[in-house]
């Protein structure tokens, strides 16, 4: 059986359709960083550029394609029938479905992504598994060298290790919606994600919500404080990057409110993070390849 037999014409245009969509979101926030001399001074190293290029290219090339293979190939042998037969439910739900499409994601990502966060389960099995998460998120944290310079860019939305977005339930999730022929929902939903999540990445500088934090005035400083409790913002994010205990913080992408209701992990900060990434081990710090194929799981 092969990947043209199960994917439809309409699954396959709807998520080319989303890629190039988010690809030229990307080359627009890129183009921004760039005339804004975000790359310059140590900010973004050669290394940096290369596990882009990297990431970026695996994404494209291997991982989605033989998730959405993985994914469709369990789905037809399950439930053959259903191959698009949900298309219908739509055009009645659109809305409400679109939000409930983007609370499930985020949802799924962000409990993922504190998985690769927390302490050392007890139980051998779940520690075993929990060594492969942090080892494939680990690259996501290695900005620049160790000397401190580096910043977070918008590349960086896609900077992983080869595993992680084969782990990642959200995706499974999203390519589950679109076998469903939840075509919509998937192209929206997961467009606004990826929007969203590369802008909270991208290096404004000072970013709006920190000028709003720090507004003269209480009112729009206190109105801007609540929206961080249910919207993740750009500094919020930049924090979870930061070389602090704040790594551990805010882990999710544009919703907040897990972070806030469900996890204790939100965090507000009112400047912008002093130092990014991870510290490195010498391979890890001028080694590309190392960063995205090491399956060392007992240095994480």
């Amino acid at each position: 059986m092969s990947i043209q037999t199960m994917v439809s014409s309409q699954a396959h245009d709807v998520s080319l359709s989303m890629s190039m969509f988010a690809f030229g979101a990307l080359g627009l926030l890129l183009s921004y960083e760039w005339l804004a001399g975000r790359y310059k001074d140590g900010k973004k190293t050669k290394e940096d550029w290369a596990m882009a290029g990297l990431a970026l290219g695996f994404l494209a090339v291997v991982q989605r394609p033989v998730l959405t293979f993985i994914v469709f190939f369990i789905m037809t042998f399950l439930f053959p029938s259903f191959n698009g037969g949900l298309q219908g439910f739509e055009q009645q739900y659109f809305w409400a479905g679109l939000l409930v499409y983007i609370l499930i994601d985020e949802y799924l990502h962000g409990r993922a992504h504190l998985f690769a966060h927390s302490r050392k389960p007890k139980n051998k099995i779940l520690e075993r598994i929990q060594a492969f998460y942090k080892i494939a998120h680990r690259p996501h944290h290695q900005i620049g060298g160790n000397d401190g310079k580096g910043e977070l860019t918008t590349t960086h939305t896609y900077v992983e290790h080869w595993g992680w977005w084969l782990i990642l339930p959200n995706y499974w999730f999203g390519l589950i919606c679109l076998y469903l022929g939840f075509y919509e929902w998937f192209f929206w939903g997961t467009l606004i994600k990826a929007v969203w999540g590369m802008h909270v990445h991208t290096n404004w500088g000072w970013s709006y919500d920190l000028i709003l934090l720090n507004h003269k005035h209480e009112v729009i400083r206190k109105i801007m404080w609540g929206l961080c409790h249910v919207i993740v913002f750009p500094n919020m994010h930049h924090h979870h990057h930061s070389r602090s205990a704040n790594s551990a913080r805010n882990m999710c992408n544009v919703l907040a409110i897990y972070d806030w209701l469900l996890w204790d992990s939100l965090t507000i900060e009112k400047q912008r993070p002093k130092i990014y990434g991870w510290r490195q081990t010498d391979k890890e710090e001028f080694s590309p390849l190392h960063r995205y194929f090491n399956t060392d799981l007992d240095r994480r």
